[in-house]
């Protein structure tokens, strides 16, 4: 699906997280909630009607909260398709997004549809980007050992002696050979 009118705005404010709101026009809005009304109308039953024999209005009327929600899936899916390919590398997800206050949403027939998601970005990424510091403290480096990313602390227990977390069993000792 293709969304004709779709606006976007990238709020890149936290290092290596990114807010991406959505505006869908009217006209894709009302297009989509109709295509999905027409697939649903095949297979729902509407009382008094034989299965997907009832009227296109009546459809919409007995399922709309259903089309709703098959239809904002279909419009983020394909709004974040399009806003992603217009993206940098830098500002493309490293987790799948998240949409912010989706029980807010309401989808209505005919009206723009606005939402935003949050999702995490690559950090390694951040490191093209000569104003941002390249290692932060306590950020793994990719291919180090742990030993080698985490700071050994003076008295700190380290290896196979590590005292046990209460209430989980001990490994066996292993046996030892003369």
């Amino acid at each position: 699906m293709l969304i004709a009118h779709l606006e976007y705005a990238l709020d890149n404010s936290i290092m290596t997280q990114r807010t991406l709101r959505l505006r869908v026009g009217r006209d894709d809005v009302a297009q989509c909630m109709d295509r999905v009304a027409t697939k649903l109308r095949i297979t729902s039953v509407v009382p008094g009607f034989r299965k997907g024999k009832a009227p296109l209005p009546l459809v919409r009327k007995h399922l709309q909260d259903r089309i709703a929600a098959e239809a904002f899936q279909e419009l983020k899916r394909a709004g974040l398709d399009q806003v992603m390919k217009k993206l940098d590398d830098a500002d493309k997800p490293f987790i799948p997004p998240e949409v912010l206050d989706e029980a807010k949403i309401k989808l209505k027939y005919g009206e723009e549809l606005e939402f935003a998601v949050k999702y995490l970005i690559d950090p390694s990424g951040m490191s093209r980007n000569p104003q941002q510091p390249e290692f932060q403290q306590g950020a793994v480096v990719p291919g180090a050992s742990v030993q080698q990313a985490m700071p050994q602390f003076p008295g700190a227990a380290s290896g196979p002696g590590l005292p046990s977390i209460p209430g989980m069993p001990t490994p066996p000792p292993a046996p030892e050979t003369s």
